[in-house]
């Protein structure tokens, strides 16, 4: 299913949504470049790829499950990085088009020619960087929600034989294949871990007392509790920050380029800060975007050698005079 959208959406249609106004912000909405700022538009727009910059179009996939990054609204998809990507769009001189898929299939989508680029709170992961340039826009930690009173000593440190929902696919799920393979080395039952295609079941699953938590990006986390009207809690503090990034293959570097620099020029003028702010989650903002390739894979940890000292050499043997 493709939504098309305007890449012109501009700031009126955010500041809408932040006052509760969501059903007037309509797909047709736009907001046309000042004169002051046109010529730093034109500039970014040059430096789209020839063949996207003649057909008009940038196509971008998503998975509108993990408010308030992205999700439906009375069947429309919304959300922080569908305004900060129709942003960008806007500074580049192109209409963005969203596509919808499952989450797991956006980077591969990507890499396949599927999409021009995918943003959908994707966290950067050794897997992601194998396939596809990650533009970061945002920077994410894990946190654990779950049915109130918080227990510190059942945080996501301690899970060890209970029950968490996860997307499928997430970087929160390798993270609990790690956690588990640690409990079973402590000697302690491991964490049953449920998958979910999205974050709605998941923590559906935690409120009908079917998972103990679930663990996911902590703005989806802080967004679940606040809708959850005191059903749910945090329980812990976010852990091991990642950036989030706006997928491109990896033959596509003029394009992560062009979209690197929109994101650049929105940060400078402060419409990203405004944008974040509209969606209550300006803490994870960061101050510059950066590309991150395959190269920026850490190099693999070399296995532990035992280091034994050297052999003594045996003696020499003595001959007495009775054997010569």
């Amino acid at each position: 299913m493709v939504l098309r959208r305007s890449a012109l959406v501009g700031m009126a249609c955010g500041a809408a949504i932040a006052a509760g106004a969501l059903a007037g912000c309509q797909n047709g909405a736009t907001s046309e470049p000042t004169p002051s700022n046109t010529a730093a538009i034109s500039a970014l727009a040059e430096k789209v790829p020839t063949k996207i910059r003649e057909d008009g179009v940038l196509l971008v996939g998503i998975d509108p499950s993990y408010p308030p990054m992205e999700f439906l609204q009375r069947g429309q998809a919304v959300g922080a990085d569908l305004d900060l990507m129709m942003e960008v769009g806007k500074r580049l001189d192109l209409r963005v088009e969203f596509s919808e898929d499952a989450y797991a299939l956006l980077v591969p989508g990507v890499a396949a020619g599927r999409f021009e680029a995918a943003i959908s709170a994707l966290s950067v992961d050794d897997n992601d960087l194998q396939n596809a340039r990650m533009v970061t826009y945002y920077s994410s930690g894990s946190q654990l929600a779950v049915r109130p009173p918080a227990k510190k000593r059942f945080g996501p440190r301690n899970l060890c034989g209970r029950k968490i929902a996860v997307l499928d696919g997430s970087l929160q799920y390798a993270q609990l294949v790690e956690k588990s393979a640690n409990c079973i080395e402590q000697q302690k039952k491991p964490i049953r871990i449920l998958t979910f295609q999205s974050q709605a079941p998941a923590t559906q699953a935690v409120l009908d007392g079917k998972a103990y938590g679930t663990l996911a990006d902590s703005p989806i986390i802080e967004n679940a509790v606040r809708e959850s009207n005191g059903q749910l809690v945090t329980n812990g503090k976010p852990f091991e920050s990642a950036p989030y990034g706006i997928a491109v293959a990896d033959d596509r570097k003029q394009l992560a380029r062009a979209i690197d620099g929109a994101l650049e020029s929105m940060m400078e003028d402060g419409t990203y800060l405004a944008i974040l702010d509209q969606w209550g989650i300006a803490s994870g903002a960061i101050s510059e975007p950066e590309i991150l390739t395959s190269k920026d894979i850490p190099e693999p940890t070399p296995l532990a050698t035992e280091q034994f000292p050297a052999a003594t050499p045996p003696p020499e043997p003595t001959v007495s005079p009775t054997q010569e």
